[in-house]
């Protein structure tokens, strides 16, 4: 899949990552896998991206290693579906390649 750019704030610090999203669809729970860059650190998340609005607060998302704090990632996750749904990008659909 095509990488995309977000930069935003981190442990009070603006940060440029690079995430691209390594699954075609989402797992029965709506949760997809992202690998994210940054300069130093890199991490693949597991980012709930379903299409109902959530509060800030109810953003989930988590990583199997710990190069981000658990704050980090919910900050990561909500800018994942904040570029998402800005996109209007559409998980319901696949595309084969024949």
């Amino acid at each position: 899949m095509v990488p995309f750019n977000l930069q935003l704030e981190l442990t009070n610090k603006l940060t440029a990552l690079s995430v691209e999203q390594l699954d075609q669809v989402s797992d029965p729970l709506g949760f997809m896998r992202y690998q994210v860059r940054t300069f130093n650190h890199h991490a693949v998340m597991y980012v709930n991206i379903e299409k109902d609005p959530l509060e800030p607060d109810d953003v989930t998302g988590f990583t199997e290693d710990e190069v981000f704090s658990p704050d980090e990632v919910k900050s990561i996750a909500a800018a994942i579906r904040e570029y998402n749904s800005s996109h209007q990008l559409d998980f319901d659909q696949m595309h084969f390649d024949f």
